[in-house]
């Protein structure tokens, strides 16, 4: 659990993000402005699974997903990178809050950014008692490939070459596998990051594992 972002007194935009029937998920482009952010609503019922991902044109936004009470948020882009999936044990009103990391704000920096939510009733997806499990998408990949992927994935996410990715070796557990790498941006530093994948070898992320998460 983590702390949404203290934004400096400015209101916070609201809008309702509807899916239309028959929909499984759904695009929203905006804009944000120093200390401005938006909230989007999203009705989720109970067992749901839950997809949220961010493309942006600048590196230092992000968004945070909070649940139907309280502003501790059960997931932070900042520190996780721009992608949650997850299946939603309590069903109401979460909020998917996209904002501007306070430095990026105290510059009066703007992001323009697309915004994707995703709901999916997928119950066999996920194993009893494991409600927190991330559910990936596409096709499953084969373990020899899953180092190679990750690789690509990261290059595009990082915006390096795939020769600055150094990829690790794959580690399973009962939540699926993961990949421990690092990108070397040059003058920003080394970024770490983990690949995650589900337990059928389906892609989930590129998680974020430095705090200022690119």
């Amino acid at each position: 659990m983590a702390a949404a972002p203290a934004i400096a007194q400015a209101p916070v935009r609201t809008e309702r993000l509807q899916l239309s029937r028959g929909e499984s998920s759904k695009t929203v482009r905006g804009t944000v402005r120093g200390y401005d952010s938006v909230d989007y609503l999203v009705g989720v019922r109970a067992g749901q699974a839950m997809s949220v991902s961010l493309r942006t044109t600048n590196r230092s936004a992000y968004f945070n997903v909070l649940p139907t009470r309280g502003d501790m948020a059960i997931f932070n882009g900042s520190v996780s990178g721009n992608r949650f999936d997850q299946r939603i044990r309590d069903g109401g009103d979460y909020r998917v809050r996209v904002y501007l990391t306070r430095n990026a704000a105290r510059r009066g920096e703007v992001a323009a950014f697309s915004l994707t939510v995703g709901l999916l009733d997928r119950p066999s997806a996920v194993g009893p008692g494991a409600g927190n499990i991330p559910i990936g998408s596409g096709p499953p990949i084969a373990a020899g490939g899953m180092a190679a992927f990750c690789g690509g994935q990261a290059s595009a996410q990082y915006r390096v070459r795939p020769a600055d990715i150094k990829v690790g070796r794959v580690v399973a557990d009962r939540g699926g596998s993961a990949i421990d790498d690092s990108a070397d941006q040059g003058r920003d530093g080394i970024k770490r990051f983990r690949c995650r994948f589900d337990p059928r070898n389906r892609f989930v992320d590129v998680m974020a594992m430095t705090r200022d998460g690119f």
